[in-house]
């Protein structure tokens, strides 16, 4: 997403990776915008050269090697950046380049959606932001903190606006689950059996045999949380399954006996007032990766993204331009996680 300024508000709260103490926590997915994923794999593959003086294409669409450069030189020549120092121009390149890829799949976005964002909201939130700041040098020094030139405010502020307009548009699953987590399949499918034949039994297996104590003290009840929270495979599982049925699936943490209790959708919009109202740092995290998926989606029905290897290549889990290590390569669909079994 565009780089949040220090005191404005970001269209969307992004935030940092955290881990847990206890398999249920850990269960979760280590997952947040801008950071790579814990247990997701990440396929990468080679694909047709990039466009002749194109810094990247996204579909058919080119980004300018020209466009980099003046943004990076742009970014440096500002004197409240320069002041930090030492400034990596390699990184600063990738920077600017993963924004201008952002901002294409966010047009794309905005085409599919039906969505626009008009001059005159750009200005009223501007000036709105610049009253909130106290003046417009000090708006301009606060986005030069971040990288952002003031040439390229209005820029900023625009795909702000456009991805608040995406967010109601944007749902991801919603899920409520208890699962029974046990270390080998056998033993798995036999609890499989024995609450399929008695779903009555599930709480009391959850609380005696259960690998996972701190779900297990709940009778394997895990709450209600966007599925994407939980690592691939178990996400996968629960996203497919028919409600109200039992199954078990493998994770990296052994095998689990799951049911799923009920599947919803939330739109990104909730989601994202909902992390800002409370605060919570995974709730961020969330908000982040569901846009981060969506945009790779996007992405993968434009055709995908090739970036020029004198820049770097694009990794879609952290939805940004990374150090290259030589070769040129594009995002691939991932390989698909288990599907749950015995449903």
């Amino acid at each position: 997403m565009p780089r949040p300024l220090s005191r404005l508000q970001p269209g969307l709260p992004g935030g940092s990776a955290l881990s847990g103490a206890s398999p249920s926590g850990r269960l979760r997915r280590a997952a947040a915008f801008g950071v790579a994923l814990a247990a997701a794999g990440v396929a990468l593959s080679a694909c047709a050269p990039v466009h002749a003086g194109a810094a990247a294409t996204v579909g058919s669409d080119r980004i300018t090697t020209g466009q980099v450069k003046d943004l990076v030189q742009r970014t440096l020549a500002d004197p409240t950046f320069a002041a930090k120092g030492g400034a990596d121009v390699s990184s600063v390149q990738r920077e600017e380049l993963t924004n201008l890829v952002q901002h294409k799949l966010l047009d794309l976005a905005a085409a599919q959606e039906h969505v626009s964002v008009s001059d005159g909201e750009v200005s009223t939130q501007i000036s709105s932001i610049q009253q909130q700041e106290g003046s417009k040098e000090l708006l301009e020094a606060d986005a030069a903190k971040n990288g952002i030139a003031p040439s390229d405010i209005r820029d900023y502020f625009y795909y702000n606006l456009l991805e608040q307009k995406l967010a109601p548009k944007i749902t991801t699953p919603v899920v409520h689950a208890a699962h029974i987590l046990v270390k080998d399949k056998a033993t798995a499918d036999k609890i499989l059996a024995e609450v399929q034949a008695d779903p009555s039994q599930f709480e009391g297996i959850a609380k005696s045999q259960s690998t996972d104590t701190q779900s297990g003290a709940n009778g394997g009840d895990l709450g209600t949380v966007p599925s994407i929270e939980y690592v691939a495979e178990f996400a996968t599982a629960v996203d497919s399954a028919k409600v109200g049925s039992y199954f078990v699936v493998q994770s990296q943490f052994g095998w689990h006996v799951v049911h799923l209790i009920s599947r919803t959708s939330e739109s990104l919009q909730d989601l994202a007032t909902q992390a800002q109202q409370s605060g919570d740092s995974n709730a961020q995290q969330v908000v982040g990766e569901v846009m981060s998926r969506y945009l790779e989606s996007v992405a993968k029905n434009a055709g995908g993204i090739s970036v020029n290897p004198r820049y770097g290549t694009w990794d879609p889990a952290q939805a940004a331009v990374v150090a290259s290590t030589g070769s040129l390569v594009s995002s691939a669909p991932s390989q698909p996680a288990p599907q749950p079994v015995g449903s």
